[in-house]
């Protein structure tokens, strides 16, 4: 056992295991060697196994991006006769052209870009694993500051996009454009709008488009009930107001006209919600399909308003009151890979828990699009609004560090089916 196998099992958190690598007679050409039985032979235990083979890929897969292997092709000289003295000629020189240049090809450099940054971030956790499981139990200021910041690597960064915009102004599309998936979020319907807050990332555990819709509470519903029906009251005149109008928008999306002559008791019937019940055991819905496209049209009555599409056709009741998120996650997509785009209600809605959504959020972005349509951005208070929000959390505890003014009309672009 020579030095190298030493560091790398100290590095990986696996320094129990020294000496058995060592009884074993492990260096580093036979450790590049292993196989999953002789990993298994060597540590019993499965979760460090599982550990361990995850890193030495790694550390394989660094070592055949920095040192790539080459081989040179062998030319074969075909013998000639008198007859096919030309032809064994240039059968020669095709076979010479082609053994200047290299067997295989190298890998692409973002590839490589990303096996470095993998192997890099793997060595860091470990070393610093290393480090926490050395630092003493004591609770002062300083150890905790390292125990948080360590424990902070597991979790990957991501830089949170904010798209933020009037209702209708475009953000969808244009969220569909910058991931280049166009059916992904649905767009270019004048009656409806998006009406929950959704999360598009990349989806790094299989190879399908997944959604995951995020409830919220039953309790949380409840005291929503009641909330509906304060603002119904019993003046026919409120209809004039915007919380009447709201508050009937929002039941009859979910309950159809069944909400009228009940209580809120009532309506919190499992009946109801019979086609959702992670909302009644207050679980997470997952959805996944082989294409955006499919995958959209099952999230319209959990995402949207309202749809004159053809795929709603036959919803009976929209589900988007319950929902507090959705993230959609996409696979085989480099540009998401550490970037979360957040699309959100469009401020300057009419329904007033959509148009105050925004506001909750910004603050939590590190970069903010300001979405307008072009031929009015600069009139639009709504988008003036957002930008007045957001320079003031720049260095005032929120995490924005960039602000984006974009004009677009892909909305109507996407209808015309102009590019």
């Amino acid at each position: 056992m020579d030095d190298f196998v030493c560091n790398i099992l100290t590095e990986w958190n696996l320094s129990e295991w020294i000496q058995t690598f060592k009884d074993h007679e492990v260096d580093k050409e036979s450790l590049f060697c292993l196989e999953d039985h002789h990993i298994a032979a060597l540590i019993p235990k499965v979760g460090r196994q599982s550990i361990f083979q995850k890193n030495l890929r790694l550390l394989k897969e660094e070592q055949n991006t920095t040192d790539p292997e080459t081989s040179e092709s062998s030319v074969e000289v075909c013998p000639s006769t008198s007859k096919t003295n030309d032809k064994g000629k240039r059968k020669l020189d095709l076979q010479d052209e082609s053994s200047q240049s290299p067997a295989r090809k190298r890998p692409r450099e973002d590839k490589q870009v990303t096996k470095r940054e993998e192997v890099i971030l793997s060595k860091v956790k470990n070393i610093m694993s290393c480090v926490l499981d050395k630092l003493p139990d004591q609770d002062d200021k300083f150890n905790k500051f390292l125990k948080n910041n360590i424990k902070h690597l597991e979790t990957d960064k991501r830089e949170v996009v904010g798209v933020f915009g009037r209702t209708g102004a475009g953000k969808s599309s244009l969220i569909n454009a910058v991931i280049g998936v166009q059916d992904l979020l649905p767009s270019g319907d004048i009656s409806a709008c998006t009406s929950v807050m959704i999360k598009v990332e990349a989806n790094m555990r299989n190879p399908k488009y997944e959604a995951e819709i995020e409830f919220i509470t039953k309790e949380d519903w409840k005291e929503e009930l009641w909330t509906l029906f304060n603002f119904l009251g019993d003046d026919d005149d409120q209809e004039k107001d915007e919380d009447y109008l709201d508050s009937v928008e929002t039941l009859s999306m979910l309950y159809g006209e069944e909400w009228r002559n009940k209580s809120p008791e009532n309506l919190m019937d499992k009946k109801f919600f019979r086609e959702i019940p992670e909302f009644l055991s207050s679980k997470s819905k997952i959805l996944t399909s082989d294409t955006a496209k499919e995958l959209s049209a099952e999230l319209v009555k959990y995402t949207r308003s309202e749809s004159k599409e053809e795929d709603a056709q036959d919803v009976k009741r929209w589900y988007w009151p319950l929902v507090k998120c959705v993230t959609f996650r996409v696979p085989k997509n480099d540009f998401l890979r550490h970037v979360t785009l957040v699309d959100l209600p469009g401020n300057g809605d009419r329904n007033k828990s959509r148009d105050r959504m925004w506001k909750k959020v910004v603050g939590s972005c590190s970069t903010v699009w300001i979405v307008a349509e072009i031929n009015r951005a600069a009139s639009e208070k709504e988008s003036w609004e957002i930008l007045k929000e957001s320079c003031s959390l720049m260095g005032n505890g929120g995490e924005c560090r960039q602000i984006h003014f974009i004009c677009t009309k892909s909305d109507i672009i996407g209808r015309s089916g102009n590019q």
